[in-house]
Protein backbone atom coordinates (compact mmCIF):
# COMPACT_ATOMS: atom_id res chain seq x y z
CA UNK A 1 0.00 0.00 0.00
CA UNK A 2 1.38 3.53 -0.34
CA UNK A 3 1.51 4.20 3.46
CA UNK A 4 4.02 1.34 3.79
CA UNK A 5 5.90 2.50 0.55
CA UNK A 6 6.42 6.04 2.43
CA UNK A 7 7.27 4.46 5.45
CA UNK A 8 10.19 2.43 4.02
CA UNK A 9 11.29 4.99 1.50
CA UNK A 10 11.07 7.39 4.27
CA UNK A 11 12.78 5.21 6.56
CA UNK A 12 15.63 5.03 3.75
CA UNK A 13 16.15 8.94 3.58
CA UNK A 14 15.64 9.78 7.02
CA UNK A 15 19.17 10.43 7.58
CA UNK A 16 19.23 12.76 4.26
CA UNK A 17 15.96 14.45 5.13
CA UNK A 18 16.24 16.38 8.21
CA UNK A 19 18.76 18.84 8.51
CA UNK A 20 21.42 19.01 11.14
CA UNK A 21 20.15 19.04 14.45
CA UNK A 22 23.03 19.09 16.59
CA UNK A 23 23.36 20.66 19.72
CA UNK A 24 26.04 23.28 18.70
CA UNK A 25 23.19 24.66 16.22
CA UNK A 26 21.62 27.84 17.54
CA UNK A 27 18.28 27.52 19.05
CA UNK A 28 15.66 28.73 17.73
CA UNK A 29 14.11 32.06 19.23
CA UNK A 30 10.97 32.25 17.79
CA UNK A 31 7.54 32.76 19.80
CA UNK A 32 5.33 30.27 19.53
CA UNK A 33 1.59 31.28 19.13
CA UNK A 34 -0.99 31.20 21.80
CA UNK A 35 -2.78 27.82 20.53
CA UNK A 36 0.61 26.42 20.34
CA UNK A 37 1.08 26.91 24.12
CA UNK A 38 -2.21 25.85 25.40
CA UNK A 39 -1.62 22.74 23.79
CA UNK A 40 1.78 22.18 25.03
CA UNK A 41 0.61 23.29 28.24
CA UNK A 42 -1.67 20.93 28.25
CA UNK A 43 0.31 18.06 27.18
CA UNK A 44 2.66 18.86 30.42
CA UNK A 45 -0.08 18.19 32.82
CA UNK A 46 -1.82 15.63 31.09
CA UNK A 47 -1.64 13.11 33.88
CA UNK A 48 -2.77 10.21 32.91
CA UNK A 49 -3.75 6.87 35.11
CA UNK A 50 -5.57 3.12 34.56
CA UNK A 51 -9.13 4.97 34.20
CA UNK A 52 -8.37 8.11 32.33
CA UNK A 53 -7.48 11.69 32.86
CA UNK A 54 -9.31 14.65 33.62
CA UNK A 55 -10.03 15.75 30.10
CA UNK A 56 -10.87 11.46 29.29
CA UNK A 57 -12.27 10.06 32.09
CA UNK A 58 -12.62 6.11 32.21
CA UNK A 59 -11.10 6.90 28.31
CA UNK A 60 -7.17 5.80 29.47
CA UNK A 61 -6.74 4.64 25.87
CA UNK A 62 -7.63 7.90 24.03
CA UNK A 63 -5.72 10.19 26.51
CA UNK A 64 -2.47 8.24 26.06
CA UNK A 65 -3.21 8.43 22.33
CA UNK A 66 -3.95 12.58 22.75
CA UNK A 67 -0.75 12.48 24.91
CA UNK A 68 1.70 10.65 22.20
CA UNK A 69 -0.31 13.21 19.02
CA UNK A 70 0.15 16.36 21.24
CA UNK A 71 4.02 14.92 21.80
CA UNK A 72 4.42 14.45 17.96
CA UNK A 73 2.68 17.27 17.30
CA UNK A 74 5.21 19.36 19.08
CA UNK A 75 8.35 17.86 18.19
CA UNK A 76 7.40 18.32 14.47
CA UNK A 77 6.54 21.99 14.93
CA UNK A 78 10.38 22.48 16.47
CA UNK A 79 11.62 20.49 13.52
CA UNK A 80 10.11 22.54 10.99
CA UNK A 81 11.14 25.61 12.51
CA UNK A 82 15.13 25.02 12.83
CA UNK A 83 14.15 23.48 9.17
CA UNK A 84 12.67 27.08 7.54
CA UNK A 85 15.37 28.81 9.32
CA UNK A 86 18.72 26.43 8.42
CA UNK A 87 16.93 26.22 4.79
CA UNK A 88 15.62 29.29 4.42
CA UNK A 89 19.84 30.33 5.02
CA UNK A 90 20.98 28.06 2.28
CA UNK A 91 17.98 29.41 -0.10
CA UNK A 92 19.01 32.94 0.16
CA UNK A 93 22.27 32.11 0.30
CA UNK A 94 22.49 30.22 -2.90
CA UNK A 95 20.38 32.80 -4.80
CA UNK A 96 22.35 35.79 -3.70
CA UNK A 97 25.30 33.84 -5.21
CA UNK A 98 23.47 32.71 -8.23
CA UNK A 99 22.79 36.84 -8.63
CA UNK A 100 26.17 37.41 -8.33
CA UNK A 101 27.17 34.96 -10.94
CA UNK A 102 25.04 36.19 -13.52
CA UNK A 103 26.16 39.57 -13.42
CA UNK A 104 29.81 38.77 -13.54
CA UNK A 105 28.47 36.32 -16.69
CA UNK A 106 26.79 39.57 -18.36
CA UNK A 107 29.87 41.76 -17.21
CA UNK A 108 32.18 39.00 -19.12
CA UNK A 109 29.60 38.94 -21.88
CA UNK A 110 30.12 42.97 -21.89
CA UNK A 111 33.67 43.11 -22.03
CA UNK A 112 34.74 40.63 -24.90
CA UNK A 113 32.05 42.64 -26.99
CA UNK A 114 33.60 45.88 -26.07
CA UNK A 115 37.19 44.14 -26.74
CA UNK A 116 35.47 42.74 -30.34
CA UNK A 117 34.24 46.18 -30.93
CA UNK A 118 37.41 48.13 -29.97
CA UNK A 119 39.78 46.08 -32.44
CA UNK A 120 37.09 46.32 -35.32
CA UNK A 121 36.85 49.97 -34.91
CA UNK A 122 41.11 49.99 -34.68
CA UNK A 123 41.24 47.84 -37.56
CA UNK A 124 38.83 49.55 -40.01
CA UNK A 125 40.35 53.54 -38.92
CA UNK A 126 43.58 51.54 -40.17
CA UNK A 127 41.72 50.20 -43.74
CA UNK A 128 40.69 53.64 -44.15
CA UNK A 129 43.92 55.40 -43.83
CA UNK A 130 45.48 52.71 -46.04
CA UNK A 131 43.17 53.25 -48.88
CA UNK A 132 43.79 56.97 -48.39
CA UNK A 133 47.34 56.85 -48.37
CA UNK A 134 47.32 54.57 -51.20
CA UNK A 135 45.35 57.66 -53.14
CA UNK A 136 47.76 59.70 -52.03
CA UNK A 137 50.65 57.90 -53.42
CA UNK A 138 48.85 57.15 -56.58
CA UNK A 139 48.22 60.75 -57.08
CA UNK A 140 44.44 59.95 -56.62
CA UNK A 141 43.25 63.68 -55.49
CA UNK A 142 40.78 65.79 -56.31
CA UNK A 143 40.54 69.96 -56.23
CA UNK A 144 40.11 69.86 -52.87
CA UNK A 145 43.01 67.81 -51.75
CA UNK A 146 40.83 65.00 -50.73
CA UNK A 147 42.15 61.47 -51.58
CA UNK A 148 39.99 59.39 -54.22
CA UNK A 149 39.47 55.53 -52.68
CA UNK A 150 36.57 54.98 -54.85
CA UNK A 151 37.15 52.77 -57.50
CA UNK A 152 35.31 54.24 -60.33
CA UNK A 153 36.23 57.79 -59.15
CA UNK A 154 39.88 56.39 -59.39
CA UNK A 155 39.47 54.83 -62.88
CA UNK A 156 38.20 58.28 -64.28
CA UNK A 157 41.33 60.26 -62.77
CA UNK A 158 43.94 57.60 -63.92
CA UNK A 159 42.70 58.29 -67.67
CA UNK A 160 42.73 61.96 -66.90
CA UNK A 161 46.06 61.36 -65.71
CA UNK A 162 46.95 59.92 -68.81
CA UNK A 163 45.24 62.21 -71.20
CA UNK A 164 46.72 64.59 -69.40
CA UNK A 165 50.39 63.18 -69.99
CA UNK A 166 49.76 62.81 -73.80
CA UNK A 167 48.93 67.02 -74.10
CA UNK A 168 52.46 67.71 -72.41
CA UNK A 169 50.83 68.73 -68.87
CA UNK A 170 49.21 71.62 -70.32
CA UNK A 171 45.59 72.97 -70.61
CA UNK A 172 42.77 71.59 -68.30
CA UNK A 173 41.51 72.77 -64.50
CA UNK A 174 41.82 72.25 -61.29
CA UNK A 175 41.81 68.25 -61.26
CA UNK A 176 43.39 67.99 -64.39
CA UNK A 177 46.37 70.66 -63.54
CA UNK A 178 47.20 68.72 -60.15
CA UNK A 179 47.26 65.07 -61.58
CA UNK A 180 49.79 66.63 -64.44
CA UNK A 181 51.70 67.68 -61.40
CA UNK A 182 52.60 63.33 -61.08
CA UNK A 183 54.42 63.92 -64.58
CA UNK A 184 57.46 66.09 -63.54
CA UNK A 185 60.63 65.06 -64.51
CA UNK A 186 62.31 63.29 -61.95
CA UNK A 187 65.64 64.85 -63.31
CA UNK A 188 64.61 68.10 -61.50
CA UNK A 189 65.29 68.22 -57.78
CA UNK A 190 62.01 69.71 -56.60
CA UNK A 191 60.19 66.86 -58.71
CA UNK A 192 62.06 64.18 -57.57
CA UNK A 193 61.66 65.04 -53.95
CA UNK A 194 58.20 65.25 -54.62
CA UNK A 195 58.04 62.08 -56.25
CA UNK A 196 59.76 60.40 -53.16
CA UNK A 197 57.18 61.85 -51.00
CA UNK A 198 54.66 60.08 -52.80
CA UNK A 199 56.68 57.38 -53.05
CA UNK A 200 56.15 57.14 -49.42
CA UNK A 201 52.95 57.63 -48.96
CA UNK A 202 52.37 54.15 -50.69
CA UNK A 203 55.38 52.69 -48.79
CA UNK A 204 53.15 53.30 -45.27
CA UNK A 205 50.40 51.96 -47.34
CA UNK A 206 51.75 49.10 -47.62
CA UNK A 207 53.04 48.57 -44.27
CA UNK A 208 49.27 49.44 -42.70
CA UNK A 209 48.10 46.31 -45.52
CA UNK A 210 50.45 44.22 -43.63
CA UNK A 211 48.89 44.84 -40.49
CA UNK A 212 45.61 44.71 -41.57
CA UNK A 213 46.17 41.02 -43.11
CA UNK A 214 47.43 39.84 -39.62
CA UNK A 215 44.30 41.64 -38.04
CA UNK A 216 41.43 40.58 -40.38
CA UNK A 217 43.23 37.15 -40.38
CA UNK A 218 44.80 36.06 -37.35
CA UNK A 219 43.30 38.10 -34.25
CA UNK A 220 39.45 39.35 -35.27
CA UNK A 221 38.22 35.47 -36.27
CA UNK A 222 39.44 34.45 -33.15
CA UNK A 223 37.77 37.19 -30.86
CA UNK A 224 34.55 36.38 -32.64
CA UNK A 225 34.81 32.82 -32.46
CA UNK A 226 35.20 33.73 -28.65
CA UNK A 227 32.77 36.13 -28.63
CA UNK A 228 30.03 33.47 -29.96
CA UNK A 229 30.76 30.82 -27.92
CA UNK A 230 30.27 33.17 -24.65
CA UNK A 231 27.17 33.89 -25.89
CA UNK A 232 26.19 29.96 -25.74
CA UNK A 233 27.64 29.51 -22.81
CA UNK A 234 26.83 32.21 -21.13
CA UNK A 235 22.84 31.35 -22.66
CA UNK A 236 23.37 27.73 -21.63
CA UNK A 237 24.43 28.51 -17.87
CA UNK A 238 21.62 30.99 -17.06
CA UNK A 239 19.16 28.36 -18.04
CA UNK A 240 20.58 25.77 -16.15
CA UNK A 241 21.05 28.32 -13.32
CA UNK A 242 17.47 29.76 -13.35
CA UNK A 243 15.98 25.99 -13.41
CA UNK A 244 18.14 24.92 -10.09
CA UNK A 245 16.93 27.94 -8.49
CA UNK A 246 13.79 27.55 -9.58
CA UNK A 247 13.42 23.67 -8.50
CA UNK A 248 14.85 24.44 -4.91
CA UNK A 249 12.25 27.11 -4.18
CA UNK A 250 9.48 25.11 -5.52
CA UNK A 251 10.24 22.37 -3.05
CA UNK A 252 10.41 24.56 -0.52
CA UNK A 253 7.24 26.10 -1.28
CA UNK A 254 5.81 22.73 -1.31
CA UNK A 255 7.50 21.51 1.85
CA UNK A 256 5.25 24.66 3.88
CA UNK A 257 2.29 23.83 1.91
CA UNK A 258 2.47 20.01 3.12
CA UNK A 259 3.32 21.48 6.66
CA UNK A 260 0.35 24.06 6.85
CA UNK A 261 -2.01 21.45 5.95
CA UNK A 262 -0.86 18.84 8.19
CA UNK A 263 -0.59 21.72 10.74
CA UNK A 264 -4.09 22.75 10.33
CA UNK A 265 -5.62 18.77 10.93
CA UNK A 266 -2.99 18.68 13.62
CA UNK A 267 -5.04 21.83 15.66
CA UNK A 268 -8.42 20.58 14.51
CA UNK A 269 -8.13 17.23 16.51
CA UNK A 270 -5.76 18.31 19.07
CA UNK A 271 -8.19 20.72 19.71
CA UNK A 272 -11.86 18.21 19.57
CA UNK A 273 -13.18 17.23 22.89
CA UNK A 274 -13.24 13.33 23.92
CA UNK A 275 -16.51 12.89 22.00
CA UNK A 276 -15.59 14.26 18.65
CA UNK A 277 -12.26 12.74 19.14
CA UNK A 278 -13.69 9.65 20.00
CA UNK A 279 -16.44 9.66 17.01
CA UNK A 280 -13.43 10.05 14.39
CA UNK A 281 -11.41 7.25 15.38
CA UNK A 282 -14.67 5.13 15.84
CA UNK A 283 -13.50 1.29 14.86
CA UNK A 284 -9.37 2.43 15.26
CA UNK A 285 -9.07 0.28 18.03
CA UNK A 286 -9.07 -3.28 18.19
CA UNK A 287 -11.86 -5.15 19.97
CA UNK A 288 -14.30 -1.68 20.01
CA UNK A 289 -17.49 -2.39 18.54
CA UNK A 290 -17.93 -1.56 14.79
CA UNK A 291 -21.24 -0.78 12.96
CA UNK A 292 -20.26 -2.10 9.68
CA UNK A 293 -22.61 0.15 7.85
CA UNK A 294 -22.17 3.20 9.68
CA UNK A 295 -20.97 6.11 8.41
CA UNK A 296 -18.03 8.03 10.14
CA UNK A 297 -18.67 12.00 8.76
CA UNK A 298 -15.50 14.20 9.68
CA UNK A 299 -13.20 11.58 9.80
CA UNK A 300 -9.46 12.50 8.88
CA UNK A 301 -6.06 10.59 8.99
CA UNK A 302 -3.75 13.04 10.26
CA UNK A 303 -1.18 10.77 9.49
CA UNK A 304 -1.69 11.03 5.62
CA UNK A 305 -0.58 14.84 6.34
CA UNK A 306 2.36 14.21 8.66
CA UNK A 307 3.37 11.92 5.73
CA UNK A 308 3.06 14.16 2.53
CA UNK A 309 5.07 16.73 4.82
CA UNK A 310 7.84 13.87 5.37
CA UNK A 311 7.73 12.84 1.99
CA UNK A 312 7.82 16.79 0.88
CA UNK A 313 11.11 17.24 3.32
CA UNK A 314 13.03 13.83 1.92
CA UNK A 315 11.99 15.29 -1.65
CA UNK A 316 13.59 18.59 -0.81
CA UNK A 317 16.74 17.33 1.00
CA UNK A 318 17.14 14.98 -2.04
CA UNK A 319 16.49 17.92 -4.45
CA UNK A 320 19.49 20.38 -2.34
CA UNK A 321 22.08 17.37 -2.69
CA UNK A 322 21.40 17.16 -6.69
CA UNK A 323 21.07 21.06 -6.91
CA UNK A 324 23.78 21.60 -4.84
CA UNK A 325 26.27 19.28 -6.94
CA UNK A 326 24.58 21.09 -10.23
CA UNK A 327 25.10 24.32 -9.26
CA UNK A 328 29.14 23.74 -7.91
CA UNK A 329 29.93 22.36 -10.92
CA UNK A 330 27.50 25.62 -12.82
CA UNK A 331 29.91 27.51 -10.62
CA UNK A 332 33.43 25.71 -11.66
CA UNK A 333 32.63 25.37 -15.20
CA UNK A 334 31.80 29.25 -15.37
CA UNK A 335 35.13 30.06 -13.87
CA UNK A 336 36.96 28.06 -16.05
CA UNK A 337 35.59 29.58 -18.78
CA UNK A 338 36.36 33.05 -17.58
CA UNK A 339 39.85 32.09 -16.71
CA UNK A 340 39.97 30.80 -20.59
CA UNK A 341 38.53 33.66 -21.27
CA UNK A 342 40.76 36.17 -20.03
CA UNK A 343 43.38 34.88 -21.00
CA UNK A 344 42.60 34.44 -24.69
CA UNK A 345 41.58 38.47 -24.80
CA UNK A 346 45.18 39.01 -23.39
CA UNK A 347 46.91 36.94 -26.14
CA UNK A 348 45.02 38.69 -28.56
CA UNK A 349 45.18 42.24 -27.11
CA UNK A 350 49.01 41.80 -26.70
CA UNK A 351 49.07 40.18 -30.27
CA UNK A 352 47.36 43.26 -31.70
CA UNK A 353 49.17 45.97 -29.69
CA UNK A 354 52.83 44.19 -30.87
CA UNK A 355 51.82 44.54 -34.76
CA UNK A 356 50.68 47.70 -34.26
CA UNK A 357 54.19 48.43 -32.44
CA UNK A 358 55.92 47.10 -35.49
CA UNK A 359 53.85 48.88 -37.65
CA UNK A 360 54.75 52.11 -35.58
CA UNK A 361 58.50 51.37 -35.55
CA UNK A 362 58.32 51.29 -39.25
CA UNK A 363 57.39 54.45 -40.36
CA UNK A 364 60.52 56.04 -39.27
CA UNK A 365 62.57 53.92 -42.02
CA UNK A 366 60.11 55.76 -44.01
CA UNK A 367 60.11 59.11 -43.55
CA UNK A 368 63.55 59.72 -42.73
CA UNK A 369 65.54 59.00 -45.46
CA UNK A 370 63.21 61.69 -47.62
CA UNK A 371 63.39 63.92 -44.24
CA UNK A 372 67.50 64.30 -44.53
CA UNK A 373 67.15 64.68 -48.50
CA UNK A 374 65.13 67.29 -47.50
CA UNK A 375 66.97 69.08 -45.17
CA UNK A 376 70.35 68.97 -47.00
CA UNK A 377 68.58 69.93 -50.35
CA UNK A 378 70.81 73.50 -51.06
CA UNK A 379 69.23 76.79 -51.27
CA UNK A 380 71.77 79.44 -51.99
CA UNK A 381 70.62 81.67 -55.00
CA UNK A 382 73.21 80.84 -57.24
CA UNK A 383 72.62 76.88 -56.76
CA UNK A 384 68.41 77.65 -57.26
CA UNK A 385 69.55 80.09 -60.35
CA UNK A 386 71.18 77.36 -62.33
CA UNK A 387 68.76 74.49 -61.36
CA UNK A 388 65.90 76.73 -62.70
CA UNK A 389 68.10 77.65 -65.71
CA UNK A 390 68.77 74.01 -66.41
CA UNK A 391 65.51 72.96 -66.57
CA UNK A 392 64.63 76.13 -68.60
CA UNK A 393 66.93 74.77 -71.08
CA UNK A 394 65.76 70.79 -70.87
CA UNK A 395 61.98 71.91 -71.31
CA UNK A 396 62.89 74.30 -74.05
CA UNK A 397 64.71 71.07 -75.74
CA UNK A 398 62.23 69.30 -75.29
CA UNK A 399 59.42 71.29 -76.68
CA UNK A 400 61.66 71.76 -79.68
CA UNK A 401 61.69 67.89 -80.10
CA UNK A 402 57.82 67.46 -79.87
CA UNK A 403 57.34 70.32 -82.34
CA UNK A 404 60.10 68.35 -84.79
CA UNK A 405 58.20 65.35 -84.55
CA UNK A 406 54.52 67.11 -84.85
CA UNK A 407 56.41 69.16 -88.15
CA UNK A 408 57.10 65.50 -89.69
CA UNK A 409 53.23 64.30 -88.93
CA UNK A 410 52.22 67.47 -90.64
CA UNK A 411 54.41 66.75 -94.03
CA UNK A 412 50.80 65.30 -95.70
CA UNK A 413 49.13 69.06 -95.10
CA UNK A 414 52.64 70.53 -97.03
CA UNK A 415 51.76 68.26 -100.18
CA UNK A 416 48.15 69.22 -100.12
CA UNK A 417 49.16 72.52 -100.36
CA UNK A 418 51.78 72.41 -103.41
CA UNK A 419 54.51 73.78 -102.20
CA UNK A 420 57.04 71.33 -103.14
CA UNK A 421 59.78 71.73 -105.83
CA UNK A 422 59.41 75.55 -105.88
CA UNK A 423 62.58 77.68 -106.41
CA UNK A 424 62.77 79.63 -102.82
CA UNK A 425 65.04 82.70 -105.05
CA UNK A 426 61.99 83.38 -107.08
CA UNK A 427 59.81 84.66 -104.15
CA UNK A 428 62.55 87.16 -102.99
CA UNK A 429 60.07 90.25 -103.77
CA UNK A 430 57.45 92.88 -101.41
CA UNK A 431 54.04 91.52 -102.01
CA UNK A 432 52.24 94.85 -102.92
CA UNK A 433 48.93 96.05 -103.42
CA UNK A 434 46.02 93.91 -105.20
CA UNK A 435 45.66 96.89 -107.56
CA UNK A 436 48.99 96.24 -109.55
CA UNK A 437 48.26 92.59 -109.75
CA UNK A 438 48.84 91.04 -113.61
CA UNK A 439 45.24 89.00 -113.26
CA UNK A 440 43.61 92.85 -113.43
CA UNK A 441 42.70 94.12 -116.62
CA UNK A 442 41.36 98.21 -115.47
CA UNK A 443 40.85 100.31 -112.69
CA UNK A 444 38.60 103.27 -112.96
CA UNK A 445 36.39 105.38 -110.44
CA UNK A 446 32.37 105.86 -111.87
CA UNK A 447 29.43 107.42 -110.01
CA UNK A 448 26.69 104.02 -109.64
CA UNK A 449 23.17 104.94 -109.11
CA UNK A 450 20.97 102.52 -106.74
CA UNK A 451 18.65 100.30 -108.23
CA UNK A 452 15.62 102.38 -105.98
CA UNK A 453 13.90 105.22 -107.74
CA UNK A 454 14.72 108.28 -105.59
CA UNK A 455 17.84 106.49 -104.89
CA UNK A 456 21.74 108.86 -105.16
CA UNK A 457 24.44 108.19 -107.18
CA UNK A 458 27.50 106.82 -105.41
CA UNK A 459 31.34 106.79 -106.44
CA UNK A 460 32.12 103.27 -107.09
CA UNK A 461 35.81 101.62 -108.09
CA UNK A 462 35.19 99.65 -111.14
CA UNK A 463 37.98 96.93 -111.29
CA UNK A 464 38.04 94.42 -115.36
CA UNK A 465 39.98 91.17 -114.34
CA UNK A 466 41.72 89.26 -116.78
CA UNK A 467 38.74 86.36 -116.49
CA UNK A 468 36.46 88.85 -117.19
CA UNK A 469 34.70 89.91 -114.21
CA UNK A 470 33.40 93.42 -113.58
CA UNK A 471 34.12 94.18 -109.54
CA UNK A 472 32.14 96.96 -108.15
CA UNK A 473 33.31 98.25 -104.85
CA UNK A 474 31.73 101.06 -102.83
CA UNK A 475 33.92 103.83 -101.74
CA UNK A 476 33.87 106.40 -98.94
CA UNK A 477 31.95 109.87 -99.46
CA UNK A 478 34.86 111.49 -97.88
Amino acid sequence: CIQCWCLIYFTGRRNKAQPNMSGNDEEDTSEPSSADNDVTTAVENLEISSSGSKDFPNQPFLAEMHQRRSATHSKLRAYEAKRRAAYESKLQSSSLYWRAFRTLMHDSLLETQKADALLRGWTHASETYEMSMRSVGEWCIDEKGVPVTDAKKKKKIFDAQEASAAVGGTGGDGARTLLAAAGYTTEEKCGSMIKSLANSASSVANQYSDMLKTMNGEVLPELSSLLEQLKSEVAVMEKLGDSIMHELETAEEEVCSAWLQYYNKAMEFIGSSASDIKAKHAGARVGAPVDPNAVVHGCTDVWVDEMRYRMAVAFLSSIWEKCSSELSKLFLSMKDAECNRRNQIKELLIKATQRQERLWLGLPGVVTPILKDLIEWPMERKTVEDDVQSSIRGRAQSIQRDEAEHKKADHSKVLAAGLTGVDMKDGNFELSSPLVSDLMSKAKVIEKRGTGLMSTWKVTLAIVTEDSFLQLFDLPSS
